[in-house]
């Protein structure tokens, strides 16, 4: 039983460490899919009606002439915009949580997961042991977990 709790444990951290590394591509994510919802639909903007990405909604207007859009171009449409929510989601709540954080958490989840440091070039950038740091990083991620449970493990 202990051992299946440290093993979903493990994995959830495993998940969190994945997203905050993924930080900067979720970012990239969220520019390609602005940019392929306008391929898609090349007369129209999409329009995120919030800024918290919570109770969007998904508005087309036309700009320039009128264009029938099909029912597949729609879906997608609406699939693309899903995805750039979610990934919007995931930006803000982590921007969140790490607010949270004391200055050197904070520090060093920029160093080694948005900068992608290692642990050695992110104790010795911190100026602590690899030890001290792998404290620093238990503690952190602890914070998070808590504070990011609902919104990483969506999936």
């Amino acid at each position: 039983m202990i051992n299946s709790i440290n093993n979903t444990e493990s994995r959830k951290l495993k998940e969190l460490e994945y997203h905050l590394k993924n930080y900067n591509i979720y970012k990239s994510a969220i520019k390609n899919l602005q940019k392929q919802l306008s391929y898609l639909i090349p007369n129209f903007t999409a329009d995120d009606t919030t800024s918290d990405c919570s109770n969007s909604e998904f508005k087309i207007e036309m700009v320039k002439d009128t264009v029938d859009l099909d029912r597949i171009s729609s879906l997608r449409a609406l699939n693309l915009y899903e995805e750039l929510l979610y990934y919007k989601l995931i930006i803000s709540s982590i921007d969140t949580s790490l607010e949270e954080l004391d200055e050197l958490e904070h520090e060093f989840v920029i160093l080694r997961y948005k900068k992608g440091y290692s642990i050695i070039k992110t104790s010795l950038e911190l100026g602590y042991s690899e030890k001290y740091v792998f404290n620093i990083r238990k503690h952190a991620l602890r914070k998070l977990m808590i504070s990011l449970k609902g919104i990483l493990f969506l999936n």
